[in-house]
């Protein structure tokens, strides 16, 4: 069992890589990654809003 010491952590890691997928697959197959996409945007206009608010005050002293 000498080689288990260099093996073992490789194995973990991939059991654990194809767990991940496995729950990805699951999640895009059950429909639970849906609406994702409006969160996304609604979340990038917020920081784009945050982002000008900040450089008015900036520019402007505040």
């Amino acid at each position: 069992m000498l080689g288990f010491e260099i093996t073992g952590p490789y194995a973990g890691a991939m059991l654990m890589s194809l767990g991940a997928l496995c729950v990805f697959v699951w999640g895009v197959l059950s429909g639970a990654l849906g609406g994702t996409d409006d969160a996304a945007t609604r979340y990038y206009e917020r920081e784009v809003e945050n982002d000008n608010a900040k450089h008015i005050a900036k520019h402007t002293g505040e």
